[in-house]
């Protein structure tokens, strides 16, 4: 093919844009690299210098790669998957697992948005990598639904897949659906497929190798699934980024915080340049100084770096060992201890690192590879695509770390593939809040992120927050999370799920604002759901019964425990499910979008908090083991171009929502334990004496019982009791019933889901505690 033919192709895509975009007008991807170019593109952008060599360009016009492709997709094993288990119509399923080859022209103009792409290139200028896939798919590819799912690993775990089928994680061969009996405790949770939601609908899932420090599992000859093999890790195989031939090396900076009496191993996500200067430190909170650790008290011990970053034992890159007892026992280092005790004190190992990856590849990667599953027929190599034909539409998932993943791939330009065709259709990221990732970095983590205490200050938690674009208050600032999918009109559809532990530890309040405290408007396109009450992650309702039966009796913390008050068991794993359902019919054109409900700062459920529980409506019960503090994840705007990021005292407004008298979120989605609820379930959790009292605990939320009977309130207590909120036990079940026929009205839970939450609540009756209540 011709320059010229090339640059027609490329007017002919290029006038698919809008008229406003400022973009480069493309060529075809495929016959780029087929003819290995290195011709620059005609019309392409300028992109702007990087501020380091450690970060990308500060690009907010959408600069697509072109010149990538999936170059070779080859099966390394297929068979039935879940034993060979039906689902319903649907019928059985079967898993392919592959390893996909991926190749990117670093001669394209829209490289440097990868950093160190270029500096990964071979002696022909190319760039190659290789990842795992894992697929279920119907054995009976008529009886799919045309959707893929993919969803986004979570370190290699299969989280969301566990949550929207109520199964176990990291099992294709198990079959066990939960049972949720109407009495007594003799609770069955889910395995493997569990409901097998997923299956039912006729969905095909996906997963792949994104994070390139987690190694790849199937680059064997063969592989496959049975009774022993339930899983295959997936992981991603990156080149070594060099200048000029030469080992590139710079500082890097891991983190290490005990939480426990014996735990003193800090594994290093780098390996270490041999004889090079390092330091140990320690701190009490993230924005205390920070005080060098004597070197007698610390060894420094090299690994293999044949497993992951961070990994403690010889084969990971290095770890750092600690003599924890000395520190304690130094009158040196007692400002970075509380009461006498390193728990919770925070170890920073400052160190010379080499041999850094183009981790954003993990990007790029998930692009070629959903735009290659939904349009092509074959790869470079000639291998078929193996649903080729039955794919209409893309959907993306994940929870936590990969929904912060999900909104760092829209925001980075990865919708838009190489020939400028969308990529997802529809999003679904969960509990991300307002952050994205550390990964399209030198020396990144993609499994770090900020929170109130530990790794307070990592990358990836700058503008924009929000899905509009708008103008950050801070720093003049144009962007939003669709502005450069909206430049080529292949923004997604989105749903977007927090929880109350996004907004005090992940700042989720700045999806919704402007960060100087204002709402703002949110897109057509989006919507955004606040799950009341529950934890981070939704949690699954016959998990959670076994659990804790009985809801008014608070469970046992062990004197260990960072925290005095237990964790919040708040089922929501049916929302997730809804909201997938509408999602999925909402794309397609089938259903119209579930209305957002989020806290604002319009009607009242949303405020600034201060160590005055009043300033969120809150109850203040340290008596009963739940003192407010007010603390949460603030956010100022940092220089992240350097190791460790520079904070600056320009801080984001930040907002919490307010609660009820029942000590319970006003706002928000409530499932039956919120809309009906025996306890406050809040969405923090306070460190206690020992563990650097006063901070956040980590992603921990609370739940405190409600008293059962009047007469056995403590004084202290304000809230109702169960006698007073709803009388009897029928009063009870009533209102709980109600609630459910509330959310399945409203299409925020599926009919199949209702009878095991009715049945939850017959069990709930019947415990001897809740029994006692008067008929």
């Amino acid at each position: 093919m011709t320059l010229k033919s090339l640059e027609k192709q490329g007017t002919q895509i290029w006038q698919q844009l809008r008229p406003q975009t400022v973009l480069l007008a493309v060529v075809a991807a495929a016959s780029l690299v087929a003819c290995g170019s290195s011709d620059l593109i005609f019309g392409a952008p300028s992109i702007p210098a990087a501020k380091s060599a450690i970060v990308a360009p500060e690009l907010t016009t959408s600069c697509p790669i072109v010149a990538s492709s999936i170059d070779s997709f080859v099966t390394k094993g297929s068979g039935p998957a879940f034993n060979g288990a039906v689902f319903g119509a649907v019928g059985a399923y079967k898993y392919i697992l592959a390893e996909a080859t991926g190749k990117v022209n670093a001669a394209d103009p829209c490289a440097s948005t990868i950093v160190d792409l270029k500096n990964a290139a071979d002696g022909a200028g190319m760039v190659t990598y290789k990842f795992d896939v894992i697929m279920l798919t119907p054995a009976d590819a008529s009886k799919g639904n045309g959707s893929l799912l993919y969803i986004v690993n979570n370190r290699t775990n299969s989280s969301a897949f566990e949550a929207l089928n109520d199964g176990s994680g990291n099992d294709l061969f198990g079959n066990v659906a939960p049972v949720i009996p109407t009495s007594g405790v003799d609770v069955v949770t889910g395995v493997g497929a569990g409901k097998g939601y997923l299956m039912k609908q006729g969905m095909t899932v996906v997963f792949s190798g994104w994070q390139g420090d987690r190694p790849s599992s199937l680059s064997g000859s063969t592989a496959a699934i049975n009774s022993t093999t339930k899983w295959y890790a997936p992981g991603m195989t990156l080149p070594v980024a060099k200048d000029n031939g030469a080992k590139i090396t710079g500082t890097s900076q891991d983190e290490f915080i005990a939480d426990n009496a014996t735990s003193n191993l800090l594994g290093t996500y780098y390996p270490r340049v041999a004889n090079t200067p390092a330091t140990l430190t320690i701190r009490r909170t993230a924005t205390d100084a920070p005080i060098t650790v004597d070197a007698s008290m610390w060894t420094y011990t090299a690994g293999t770096g044949v497993a992951e970053g961070g990994n403690t034992g010889a084969t990971g890159f290095g770890y750092v060992t600690i003599d924890r007892a000395k520190v304690r026992a130094s009158s040196a280092y007692a400002a970075g201890l509380d009461a006498g005790s390193d728990n919770g004190s925070i170890y920073h190992f400052n160190y010379t690192s080499t041999d850094p990856k183009p981790m954003g590849l993990g990007f790029l990667g998930v692009r070629d590879l959903i735009s290659f599953l939904k349009y092509e027929k074959f790869d470079s190599q000639g291998n078929a695509n193996p649903v080729s034909g039955n794919i209409t539409t893309a959907l993306g998932t994940g929870i936590s770390q990969s929904g912060r993943y999900l909104r760092d791939f829209l925001w980075l330009g990865f919708n838009t593939d190489k020939q400028l065709r969308t990529v997802f259709d529809g999003m679904l990221p969960l509990v991300g809040g307002s952050r994205k990732t550390y990964t399209n970095y030198r020396w990144s983590k993609p499994g770090d992120y900020s929170r109130q205490h530990e790794t307070h200050y990592t990358p990836g938690d700058q503008f924009p927050f929000a899905y509009s674009t708008i103008t950050d208050p801070l720093t003049g600032k144009v962007d939003g999370l669709m502005k450069k999918c909206s430049e080529t009109n292949n923004c997604p559809k989105v749903f977007q799920y927090d929880s109350p532990i996004e907004f005090g530890g992940a700042r989720a309040s700045l999806v919704g604002t402007d960060g100087a405290g204002k709402d703002i408007d949110i897109p057509s396109n989006v919507r955004l759901f606040y799950s009341a009450g529950t934890s981070h992650g939704p949690q699954q309702l016959a998990a959670n019964a076994k659990s804790q039966p009985d809801y008014t009796v608070d469970r046992a913390v062990a004197a260990t425990a960072v925290s005095a008050s237990p964790g919040a068991l708040n089922a929501s794993t049916a929302l997730y499910r809804a909201m997938m359902t509408n999602l999925d019919a909402w794309v397609k054109g089938t259903a119209t979008p579930l209305a957002s409900n989020w806290p604002k700062v319009s009607d009242g459920t949303l405020s600034v908090p201060t160590t005055d529980p009043k300033s969120l409506s809150a109850i203040d019960l340290p008596t009963l083991g739940l003192a407010f503090s007010g603390v949460y994840n603030t956010l100022t705007v940092n220089d992240e171009s350097v190791i460790p990021s520079i904070p600056s005292n320009k801080m984001y407004v930040v907002l919490q929502p307010t609660q009820d008298v029942q000590g319970n979120s006003k706002a928000g989605v409530k499932m039956p334990d919120s809309a009906t609820p025996l306890a406050s379930f809040v969405g923090y959790s306070i460190r206690k004496s020992g563990f650097v009292a006063g901070d956040q605990n980590g992603l921990s939320s609370s739940q405190l019982a409600f008293a059962l009977n009047t007469s056995a309130k403590n004084k202290a207590d304000t809230r109702k009791s169960v006698q007073e909120l709803y009388g009897t036990k029928a009063g009870y079940l009533n209102a709980w019933n109600a609630s459910v026929d509330k959310l399945v009205a409203d299409k925020l839970m599926l009919a199949d889901d209702a009878v095991d939450y009715k049945n939850r609540g017959l069990m709930q009756s019947t415990q001897p505690n809740f029994s006692t209540l008067g008929q």
